[in-house]
C-alpha cells in the first residue's frame, strides 16, 4: 500500500501493519486507517499518520514519558472493541500537541490503545480521571513544572 504524507513523504507499508481505529478519533471521526511510525530522529516519539489524509498525523508519546504513574483501566466494552483478551498486550499512547507559548502538551484523559495484533485501535475518553486534556510538558528543569525523560528534549522542535 502506498500512503502519501506531507510529513514523511511516500511511505510503502504493506496493508497488515494498518491500525483500523473504527470509531475514529475525537474530532476526526472519519479517519479510520492509520499507520503507526516511529520518529526518526527522537527517541519516544511516534506518529500516528492517516492512510487516507496526507497531512493528518498525531505525535504520540507513551504515558510514562509524560507522568511517571499514569495509570488507566480498560473498561469490558473498550477491551472488547479491541479484541484485547489479555489487557497486558495493549500499547496505550497519549496525543501531543502545541500548548500555548510554543510548549508542548500531552492529553492524558483521550489516550490511545491499540491492540497491537488484532491491529485495532481506540481513543478512550477518561470523564472520571484526575488527568488533564492539557498535561504541560516543560524541557526545562524547573521544580514547578513536569520534566520530560531526557531523550524527548526536541520535541519542542519536531512536534
Amino acid at each position: 500500500m502506498n500512503i502519501i504524507t506531507t510529513r514523511f513523504g511516500l511511505i510503502q507499508a504493506p496493508e497488515s501493519e494498518i491500525y483500523r481505529i473504527p470509531e475514529g478519533l475525537l474530532g476526526f471521526r472519519s479517519y479510520t486507517q492509520f499507520l503507526h511510525l516511529p520518529d526518526p530522529v527522537v527517541s519516544g516519539l511516534s506518529w500516528l499518520q492517516s492512510a487516507t489524509a496526507p497531512d493528518l498525523a498525531f505525535g504520540l508519546v507513551a504515558p510514562p514519558l509524560a507522568v511517571g504513574d499514569y495509570r488507566i483501566e480498560i473498561r469490558p466494552g473498550d477491551r472488547a472493541a479491541l479484541e484485547l483478551a489479555d489487557e497486558r498486550a495493549a500499547m496505550i499512547y497519549v496525543v501531543l500537541s502545541r500548548g500555548g507559548a510554543g510548549g508542548l502538551t500531552v492529553n492524558l484523559q483521550g489516550p490511545l490503545v491499540f491492540n497491537p495484533v488484532r491491529r485495532l485501535g481506540r481513543q478512550l475518553v477518561l470523564t472520571s480521571s484526575r488527568y488533564p486534556v492539557r498535561y504541560p510538558l516543560e524541557t526545562g528543569s524547573s521544580n514547578q513544572s513536569p520534566t520530560l525523560l531526557p531523550g524527548l528534549t526536541p520535541l519542542r522542535a519536531t512536534a
